[in-house]
């Protein structure tokens, strides 16, 4: 809770990056989520939205982000709202 006593629906974390492959600089969103009983609500589409006008009152223009593949709802939503998918592998190396 906020202190008002009304309970977050969810939330988007994001940061500026720069691409050496592309070069030149996006807004990488971490994360965008929704709890459940909010699904297909609008929530995650305003959060999308808010992160989009935060990249462009930035001067950039692309938000990337990536999702695993298992999580077809999260891929539905992202088409629908008129994101393109790119194929990658991502790694990761335990130290």
């Amino acid at each position: 809770m906020d202190g008002s006593g009304v309970a977050p629906v969810g939330y988007a974390s994001w940061s500026r990056a720069f691409s050496t492959w592309q070069g030149d600089d996006h807004v990488h969103l971490d994360c965008l989520f929704v709890i459940e009983p909010h699904r297909g609500e609008g929530w995650g589409r305003a959060l999308l939205d808010a992160v989009k006008d935060a990249a462009a009152a930035r001067g950039v223009a692309e938000v990337q982000w990536q999702t695993p593949d298992w999580n077809a709802d999260a891929i539905r939503f992202y088409h629908r709202a008129g994101a393109l998918g790119r194929p990658k592998v991502r790694f990761s190396l335990p130290l």
